[in-house]
């Protein structure tokens, strides 16, 4: 679906059978979909800017691992590609609405956010959202729309003000963190998407879908990298990366951390877990 913020018009897009062959889904077709709008000489806080979620062919099925969605445009920190993905419920859920993403070009005149049902899209007013964090806008959409099971995504002052690195969350913490988006949306007047929906993602064959699925749930169970990053979280990369000498030290002014040691993931799980 298609929403210019400018004059808050809607309307339906459908990906070309060939792009969809080729590139799939998630930032793979999204790079495609924003080719010929992602110009060098493009301003990423300009109307003409686009902003694009995306989700992949399996998000919302019941298999492990493919619950994320993407959000990509062109970065207002660096002027490049800019690519971003999160975890949570939003992606899954815009699906059982009966979209496969959101593309929005343009600028609303005031504070906005977008409601999303099935196959229904909405643009509302949010001036009395414009403010407030990623935490109250949550609660705070949900009981306006009536839709307690509704997943918001949206972003706060940080994007709100322009900051080049602010996010995007949704879920209470699940974050699109890289290249500065949030203030892309911010420029844009768009505080939130909240998505609601109860459809149901067809599958093609789905005797061979669950076989291939039971299969992964085992080797991830089963993987001793799985099960690390399960026990210890990303922190159990701690003392590897600083070997390597990739810490991100001050902004990577420097790429070792002497006390690396005492914020690892193995050391949290004896403070901290035990």
């Amino acid at each position: 679906m298609k929403v210019n913020l400018t004059t808050r018009e809607t309307s339906p897009f459908t990906v070309p059978a060939e792009w969809e062959r080729d590139y799939l889904g998630g930032a793979s077709l999204a790079a495609r979909l924003l080719y010929t709008s992602l110009t060098r000489d493009l301003d990423p806080f300009s109307p003409q800017s686009p902003l694009l979620f995306l989700t992949g062919p399996l998000t919302g099925s019941a298999g492990p691992a493919v619950g994320r969605f993407v959000v990509c445009g062109k970065s207002p920190a660096t002027g490049l590609w800019a690519e971003s993905n999160c975890g949570g419920f939003w992606g899954p859920e815009l699906r059982f609405c009966g979209y496969d993403g959101v593309w929005i070009t343009g600028r609303a005149e005031g504070p906005v956010y977008l409601s999303v049902t099935e196959n229904r899209l909405e643009v509302r007013d949010a001036a009395h959202l414009w403010g407030l964090d990623t935490y109250e806008i949550q609660s705070k959409i949900k009981d306006e729309l009536g839709q307690p099971r509704a997943h918001v995504m949206g972003i706060g002052p940080a994007g709100e003000n322009g900051v080049l690195f602010a996010n995007i969350l949704c879920d209470h913490g699940r974050a699109a963190g890289r290249t500065g988006l949030g203030a892309v949306m911010g420029f844009k007047n768009l505080k939130a998407v909240a998505v609601q929906g109860r459809g149901k993602i067809p599958l093609f064959e789905s005797e061979k879908y669950n076989m291939l699925r039971s299969a992964a749930n085992h080797a991830l169970k089963t993987d001793n990298l799985s099960r690390v990053l399960h026990e210890l979280g990303t922190a159990s990369g701690t003392d590897y990366f600083e070997y390597l000498g990739s810490m991100p030290k001050k902004y990577y002014h420097a790429g070792v951390f002497e006390n690396a040691g005492k914020v690892s993931g193995a050391t949290m799980a004896e403070t901290i877990l035990a």
